[in-house]
This record gives structure tokens, sequence and C-alpha cells, in this order.
């Protein structure tokens, strides 16, 4: 068993994931209370957000980042971003991403309730993207039908990885210029691709983004974990805390790369 020491700095950015915002079970959910609370205290601690396409071009030497700045991610396009999480970001003017799976806009995650036996929860349809898009919010990839790209191949694979992003830039009439792979599943002809045609990808990694981390890469901080508002406020403020890091996957269903914390002590 290893250790991960989340001591934020200058030369580190949080960039939190987001999945749906709602009273759900389980790790793709976070109720909206507890999004409130954590979106104050992010703002308590002094924090700006930034875009991610911003962090790009940071991680790239291209441009400097204020201190103490994050980035907001939300994977799937849950309806309950624009519903519940988006009234909280528009107050505060802050900049967020939400990556879609273009094959269900406007459906549900049945990728995800099929698997589970959950209830299905709504996304976002085109309508409420564009409208979303209007007010600033930016769109990127996140395939097509939500599947594993690490298990596709030749023009299945293309269709996932390209499609997307022609149908987003083709609806909001803007560049996509960022990808999240389903699950954080990829591999390195996944990365080849999206390589070509995005400027940054983000996976779920857990760990603080540098200032020189691949941008095809980049590392995010799962949310549900800190639903303790003391351990999220121990987070931004810099205070040391280990956590346990066994090894093998956290079994969370959003992919996450990385293995499920211990409890602070």
């Amino acid at each position: 068993m290893s250790e991960w020491n989340a001591v934020p700095s200058r030369d580190t950015v949080p960039v939190l994931m987001y999945h749906s915002i709602s009273e759900g079970t389980g790790p793709t959910c976070i109720a909206p209370q507890e999004f409130q609370r954590q979106m104050a205290i992010l703002e308590e601690t002094g924090y700006k957000v930034v875009s991610l396409s911003e962090l790009g071009e940071w991680t790239r030497g291209s441009r400097d980042l204020p201190p103490r700045c994050a980035v907001l991610t939300f994977d799937d396009g849950f309806l309950d971003f624009a519903t519940t999480a988006f009234p909280e970001l528009q107050r505060r003017k802050w900049p967020a991403t939400v990556f879609l799976p273009v094959g269900h806009v406007g459906g549900t995650d049945c990728w995800e309730s099929t698997r589970l036996g959950a209830k299905a929860r709504r996304l976002m349809d085109w309508s409420t993207v564009a409208d979303l898009a209007a007010e600033g919010v930016d769109f990127g990839a996140h395939g097509v039908t939500h599947r594993d790209l690490s298990r596709l191949r030749g023009d299945e694979l293309a269709d996932e990885v390209l499609r997307p992003k022609t149908m987003i830039e083709e609806r909001l009439s803007r560049p996509v210029t960022s990808f999240a792979a389903p699950f954080g599943r990829s591999d390195v002809p996944v990365n080849d691709l999206v390589r070509q045609h995005y400027r940054q990808a983000v996976g779920t990694e857990l760990a603080l983004t540098r200032s020189r981390s691949d941008p095809y890469a980049i590392p995010r901080i799962e949310m549900w974990y800190f639903r303790e508002p003391r351990r999220w406020t121990a987070l931004l403020g810099g205070t040391r805390e280990s956590f346990s890091r066994p090894g093998g996957s956290c079994g969370v269903s959003a992919g996450c790369r990385s293995s499920t914390f211990a409890e602070p002590n």
C-alpha cells in the first residue's frame, strides 16, 4: 500500500470531476446540497476557476494561471447539470467543461443504469446544450455510445473519437478542443487519435495537475471522495493528509483508475 499526499501548491491545479448532481446512489452522484457546499468552500478559500483550455495551454508553457485556481469538469451531460449545477456556477461566473456522449444526448445514462439495475437518469437534449453554450459553458467530446474505447479498433474507434467533435461543432458552431475517454479507459491507439484531433484530454487518475503535466492525460480529483467538508477544506488549504492507495481499480463505475481514499484520521 502506498500513500498519496494531497498538497496543492503554486505549481499545481485541482481539476474537479463530477457526473450527476442528484440524490442518486453510487459514486457518480453528488447530492445538490453537497455540491453547493463544495462550491461555497472553493469560493471561500479564495480559489479562482479557469477553463480547461486555459489549463491545457498552461501545461504547454504558453500561458500563466493565477495562483490558487481550479478547473470544473462534468462527465456525461446529465440534465441536472443544467438545473442544479449551472446556477451555482453562473452566479459566480465560473467556467466549466461538460463532456457529452453524443449518441445519448436527449436520452438517459443507459450504459450505467442497465448494468446496475438502477433508475435511469436523464441527459440534456441538444436544445439545452445550445442554451448553455450560449451562456459560456464549454462542451467536450465523450465518445458516441459511452463504450470502453480501449476495446475498439479501426473505423469503430475512429468514429467514437472523431464523430463527437464533428457533431458538437456543427450544433454549436464553435470548436471542440477537449476529450474525455468513457470510464477513463484509453490505450495507445485511442491516445494517438485524440492527440491528432484535440488540444487536451482528461483522464481519471486521481492527482493534481502540474505545470508540465501531459495535456493529453490531465488527472482529475473525483469529488465523490470529498463530500466531507473537512477533507475538501484540507485539500484546498494545502493541509497534508495521507490517503491509502492500494493497487488495482477503485471500483467506481465512472472508471477511476486510482484507488479509493481511506477516511482521514
